[in-house]
């Protein structure tokens, strides 16, 4: 007899191929997709926000205010009157 308590059961590859043909051409076609769909969201995520080589940007309040607040006064505005 052999003592099966200190054996770490992990599924084998045909239990796992088992399920895959299990979940019918719908479920793999979804499964697929998702895969696909979250492997391009993080490349794009890597490729745009990771900031693993950027050097930080410091916003201050002046600026940001600058840049939301329009100026009073209508010479310093760009845009033309109609």
């Amino acid at each position: 007899m052999t003592d099966r308590g200190d054996r770490i059961e992990r599924p084998t590859l045909p239990h796992r191929r088992a399920r895959w043909v299990r979940l019918g051409p719908l479920g793999r076609d979804l499964t697929v997709v998702l895969a696909i769909k979250f492997a391009a969201l993080f490349l794009l995520w890597w490729a745009f926000f990771s900031h693993a080589g950027r050097q930080a940007v410091s916003v201050t309040a002046p600026r940001v205010e600058a840049h939301l607040v329009p100026s009073a006064s209508p010479e310093q505005s760009p845009h033309a009157n109609r």
